[in-house]
C-alpha cells in the first residue's frame, strides 16, 4: 500500500513536470563494426517515471546506484527502442553508458544522453525500429531521430500513432 502511493505521488509530480514530450536521437550504422550507434536524449524526470514504474520502485538518477540504474534502463529500451529483421526478430542492444547535459542540469528540465549500440550484421536494409519510448507516460510524446548509413541519411519522426517505421532499404 505504501509502495503504491509512493509511485503515486512520483507519477503525479512528474507527470506535470515539462509541458513538451520529445526525445531526439541520432544513429549511425557503422559498417565496420555492423552496428547501429545510437545516442538518445531524454528528459531525466520522464526516464526516471519510466524506470520506477517499470520496476516499481524509487529510481533516482543521482540516488540509485549506476549499475542498477543502468540495468533498468537497458531493460526499458529492450522494449521501446526495438529493431527488427524482415522476420519479426528483435535486435540485442548493447548499453554503452549515459552522459548528463551539462547546460541542462542546472535548469528545471535536465536532460541525459543514453548510448547504446545495436548489432545489425547484415545492415539497415529491410530492418524496422519501433520507437515508443515513454509513449505509456504521455499521449503526445514526440521523438526525433536522424538516421545515417554510408551517404544515405533520413530524419524520422515517431509518434503514438506513428511509433514504427522501415530503416534505409538501401546499405
Amino acid at each position: 500500500m505504501i509502495k503504491e502511493a509512493v509511485i503515486s505521488l512520483c507519477v503525479v509530480a512528474f507527470a506535470h513536470a515539462h509541458s513538451l514530450h520529445q526525445s531526439t536521437a541520432e544513429a549511425e550504422y557503422n559498417p565496420k563494426t555492423k552496428k547501429l550507434e545510437v545516442s538518445l536524449t531524454v528528459f531525466i524526470n520522464d526516464l526516471e517515471l519510466a524506470l520506477i514504474r517499470q520496476c516499481e520502485r524509487e529510481m533516482r538518477l543521482d540516488k540509485t546506484p549506476a549499475a542498477e540504474f543502468d540495468a533498468q534502463i537497458q531493460a526499458y529500451l529492450a522494449k521501446t527502442f526495438v529493431v527488427t529483421d524482415e522476420a519479426g526478430k528483435p535486435a540485442k542492444i548493447e548499453w554503452m553508458g549515459r552522459e548528463l547535459d551539462a547546460d541542462s542540469v542546472k535548469s528545471n528540465e535536465p536532460e541525459v544522453t543514453l548510448f547504446f549500440e545495436i548489432a545489425l550484421p547484415n545492415g539497415l536494409a529491410g530492418k524496422t525500429l519501433q520507437h515508443t519510448v515513454f509513449g505509456d507516460l504521455f499521449k503526445d510524446q514526440t521523438h526525433l531521430l536522424h538516421l545515417r548509413s554510408n551517404a544515405c541519411k533520413a530524419a524520422l519522426r515517431f509518434t503514438g500513432d506513428d511509433a514504427e517505421k522501415k530503416l534505409f532499404p538501401v546499405d
